[in-house]
């Protein structure tokens, strides 16, 4: 007979994560402001230096398992959905820990190293992030291979990314499996193997009486099916021993030196790569500062793209490397400051909007040949920045640099098919020199 009382932890664990996974939701769909659980995702904590979340995070992990993974990532949970939906049976799976820590040592060194570029591939909140995006806007096919990507792995072998490709699992991973509260198989189990055939991690060996602390993911399906109440934290001798013969050591060691050693050198690419020359470089999102230092902690998560009222933020392309602005038929709002407001990873300065209506992120650049001085940009430009001259006998917009701040304004008003104004993107973003009203 089935405890209630796990029953009732299991539904309960369930319920949390829905309500952390409604939140991340109801946050990229622009419906709620920076919601709780964005602010408690590991990397993007780690990437802000966010390090009192880092330590209680990684504290509880060592103390309970990794929770984190079941209640407050939303892939996981996202997984956990594909899991039921196609209600496949798990079964035992092979630990791979040269594959993890091969994996992991790669990514965490190129991050380590300045290059976002792989770990915004696998964090699973910047992944979640990117699914979300496709799922508000199909375009953004980045998501859409995410989420696919996802769907095949659990269709294969349910939660085999967080146990084998994830490099915020493995770290977590190794804090419980240092943990002096293992959960376990006690003598009253039957070998009935419901619990295999429940646990998505594929960590449960019952003829042996072996459960993989390191890979389990704490979704309590396993007490929730176990008709003996056999499986249960218990307390383990702290540290354990580790049964590890030399040959097993050497290679694994000289695995994870390998991917180490590959991921510093790709970060050094990567850096090189985020400076292009000045006309390629994209107009970055108010608060990014430059592009190389916006480029060492934007992850793409997109969150600030999902929340953009101008809807002028793009995702990361074939063309730009990073999160973008592209101006046309939309701008960057005067009265908006959501983007560096929301941003989870610190690649954006927070900037008040007193701070934000200040900051150019761009500076505008006329063609007197194309320009028709019909005045609408000047019109529309909320800093004055914009006049209509006459020069050799037709009337031209004149910019004054000192006030432009690139919202692109002018662009959107410009009614020429061919745009008689650009905006370009500055080296550093800074305050503007001289400030004025608004122009309603």
């Amino acid at each position: 007979m089935k405890n209630k009382k796990n029953l009732f932890l299991f539904f309960l664990r369930v319920l949390m994560a829905a309500l952390f996974f409604i939140a991340l939701c109801l946050t990229f769909a622009g419906a709620a402001g920076f919601s709780a659980p964005v602010g408690l995702q590991l990397f993007p904590a780690i990437d802000r230096k966010a390090w009192g979340v880092v330590f209680t995070l990684l504290l509880l992990t060592v103390l309970f398992g990794r929770f984190y993974c079941s209640l407050l990532c939303p892939l996981g949970f996202l997984q956990e959905l594909a899991g039921f939906l196609f209600r496949r049976k798990a079964r035992i799976d092979a630990n791979r820990p040269k594959l993890r820590y091969a994996v992991a040592g790669l990514i965490w060194a190129a991050f380590l190293g300045g290059s976002v570029f792989l770990i915004a591939l696998t964090d699973p909140y910047s992944s979640f992030g990117r699914i979300a995006a496709f799922i508000r806007n199909p375009s953004f096919l980045a998501g859409g291979l995410a989420l696919g990507g996802i769907i095949l792995l659990v269709i294969w072998k349910q939660r085999i990314f967080c146990t084998s490709f994830c490099p915020v699992g493995t770290i977590l991973g190794l804090c419980a499996k240092i943990s002096p509260f293992k959960a376990g198989i006690s003598d009253r189990c039957v070998k009935c193997h419901r619990c295999v055939s429940a646990c998505p991690a594929g960590c449960i060996d019952p003829d042996n009486k072996k459960l993989s602390n390191e890979r389990c993911v704490r979704c309590l399906k396993c007490v929730a099916v176990c008709p003996a109440n056999a499986i249960g934290l218990k307390e383990t001798p702290f540290p354990q021993k580790t049964d590890l013969n030399r040959r097993s050591f050497l290679t694994g060691s000289i695995t994870t030196a390998t991917a180490v050693t590959a991921g510093l050198l790709f970060a050094r690419a990567s850096r090189q790569a985020n400076n292009p020359p000045e006309q390629a470089r994209p107009i970055c999102p108010p608060g990014a500062t430059t592009l190389q230092e916006f480029a060492s902690k934007c992850t793409n998560c997109q969150l600030c793209v999902a929340g953009c009222k101008g809807r002028v933020l793009r995702p990361r392309s074939k063309h730009f490397q990073t999160v973008h602005l592209e101006y046309g038929q939309n701008y960057c709002l005067y009265d908006c400051n959501r983007c560096c407001s929301v941003c989870p990873t610190g690649a954006l300065t927070a900037l008040s909007l007193k701070e934000k209506r200040l900051r150019r992120i761009g500076l505008a650049e006329f063609s007197r040949e194309k320009c028709v001085g019909c005045g609408l940009c000047a019109d529309v430009c909320p800093k004055g920045a914009i006049a209509v001259t006459d020069i050799d006998g037709e009337d031209k917009a004149v910019l004054n640099a000192e006030r432009c701040i690139g919202c692109g304004a002018c662009v959107a008003a410009c009614p020429l098919p061919e745009k008689a104004v650009s905006v370009t993107a500055v080296a550093i973003q800074s305050p503007i020199v001289r400030n004025s009203r608004r122009i309603s």
